[in-house]
C-alpha cells in the first residue's frame, strides 16, 4: 500500500486498522506515522482526510499505537524507511538492523548463558533459545531487563523485539524460573517445608533452614530455630531443632498458611546455611520437600543440594505473591552465599541483589 501523503509503499499494518476517529466514515489512507506528524502539528487534533475532531483519548491512542509500533525496529522493513526524506530516518533506529554482538541471560544463581544479537531478535526467539540450552519450558521462563519484564507480544499478537527493551551488545538480562505455580483453584492450607541431615563426622551440628519474609525488597522477619513464631503471623511457624541423637540425625519443618500471612508479604526465601561446619557438604544424606498440605506428592522445588556443598549457605527457592491476583509461585534460585543463623547479614545482602519483581 502507498500512503496519500509520504507517497511510500508501507506494509498494510504500517497503517491504522480502522476509522482514526468514531466520527470518521472512510479507512486511513495515511500511514500512521503521518498522521501523528500531522496531530502534532495541530493545535486542535483532527483527522488529515475528513478534518473531523478527534477527541483526546483518540489522539493518545493513535500516539500510544505509534510510540509501541514493532514495524519501527523491525529489520525486515526497515528499508522502507531508508529513502525518506524529513526526520523519517531519524525516527527509526537503523543500527537496530545491524546490531551484533554478544548479549547474556543471567540465572539467579549466576549462572550466565550468551546469545548473539544478529541470531536472536525476538522475545520468543530469547526464549526458544533458552530452552534449548537449559531445558526450561519457555512457560516457565521470568525475563527481566533493567526493571521490566519481557513480554511475547505487543497487542494484536505481534512480536515483541529485543530492541524495544534496549538490548544491545553486552546487555545482561535476568532469567527467574518458575516451578510452581499455586493457583486460586488450588486449596491453599499449609506450606510445608522439611529438612533432613545427618550429623557430620565430628559429631552433632546443623543444617539451618531458616524462612526469611520480605515486603517487597524489604527483609521483614526471619523464621528460625530460635525464632519460631511471631504474635503477628500466627500462621506460620518453625519447629525449632528436633534432634535425633541414636540415629545421628536433625530435622527441621517451616509451615505456613500462604492465603492468611500478613498482606504486606510479598516474598518468602528458603534458606540453608551451615552452623559450626565451614560449608554444608559437612552433613551426609541432607535431604528437603517444599509442599503444599494438600499435594503433599508434588515437590515443589527440586534443588539439587550437591550443587551447595562448598558452600556456608544457600538460598535455594523463593515463593512469591502476584499481587494483582493473590496468587503464590515458586522460583527456583539456588544462590550460594556465606551467612549462617549467627550473622544472617551477608544472605540478606545477596538476596538485595537478586532481581525478582513482585
Amino acid at each position: 500500500m502507498k500512503c496519500s501523503k509520504c507517497l511510500h509503499d508501507k506494509l498494510s499494518r504500517e497503517f491504522p486498522s480502522d476509522t482514526i476517529s468514531q466520527k470518521c466514515y472512510h479507512v486511513s489512507t495515511y500511514c500512521l506515522k503521518c498522521i501523528v506528524t500531522h496531530l502534532k502539528s495541530q493545535p486542535v487534533g483532527t483527522c488529515p482526510e475528513c478534518s473531523v475532531s478527534l477527541s483526546q483519548k483518540e489522539i493518545r491512542d493513535l500516539n500510544d499505537s505509534w510510540e509501541k509500533a514493532p514495524f519501527r525496529i523491525d529489520i525486515e522493513n526497515i528499508s522502507h524507511f531508508t529513502g525518506s526524506s524529513g526526520n523519517e530516518s531519524n525516527e527509526v533506529n537503523l543500527n537496530v538492523g545491524a546490531a551484533t554482538g554478544n548479549f547474556y541471560v543471567v540465572l539467579l544463581n549466576g549462572e550466565k548463558l550468551t546469545f548473539q544479537l544478529e541470531n536472536i531478535k525476538t522475545v520468543v526467539n530469547l526464549r526458544e533459545a533458552i530452552k534449548g540450552k537449559t531445558n526450561v519450558e519457555i512457560s516457565k521462563q521470568k525475563l527481566i531487563h533493567k526493571g521490566k519484564e519481557l513480554n511475547n507480544f505487543n497487542t494484536g499478537r505481534v512480536h515483541k523485539y529485543l530492541s524495544e527493551y534496549g538490548i544491545v551488545a553486552d546487555s545482561h538480562i535476568q532469567l527467574i524460573v518458575l516451578l510452581f505455580s499455586i493457583s486460586k483453584e488450588l486449596s491453599i492450607t499449609n506450606l510445608t517445608f522439611d529438612l533432613y541431615w545427618g550429623y557430620p563426622a565430628g559429631g552433632c551440628d546443623y543444617l539451618d533452614g531458616t524462612c526469611m519474609l520480605y515486603a517487597k525488597n524489604v527483609h521483614w522477619r526471619s523464621f528460625d530455630y530460635q525464632s519460631t513464631n511471631y504474635l503477628d503471623v500466627p500462621n506460620m511457624a518453625h519447629s525449632g531443632d528436633i534432634m535425633d541423637h541414636v540415629n545421628r540425625r536433625g530435622h527441621h519443618r517451616i509451615t505456613a498458611n500462604l492465603s492468611v500471612l500478613p498482606p504486606n508479604i510479598t516474598k518468602l526465601f528458603f534458606i540453608l546455611s551451615a552452623w559450626n561446619s565451614p560449608n554444608i557438604g559437612h552433613f551426609p544424606n541432607p535431604s528437603f520437600k517444599m509442599y503444599d498440605a494438600t499435594t503433599p506428592h508434588i515437590n515443589l522445588c527440586n534443588y539439587t543440594m550437591k550443587k551447595a556443598n562448598h558452600s556456608q549457605a544457600v538460598i535455594m527457592c523463593c515463593v512469591g505473591k502476584d499481587t494483582v491476583d493473590n496468587t503464590w509461585a515458586v522460583y527456583e534460585v539456588g544462590k550460594l552465599t556465606n551467612g549462617n543463623a549467627k550473622d544472617y547479614s551477608p544472605i540478606v545482602r545477596t538476596i538485595g541483589t537478586l532481581d525478582i519483581l513482585f
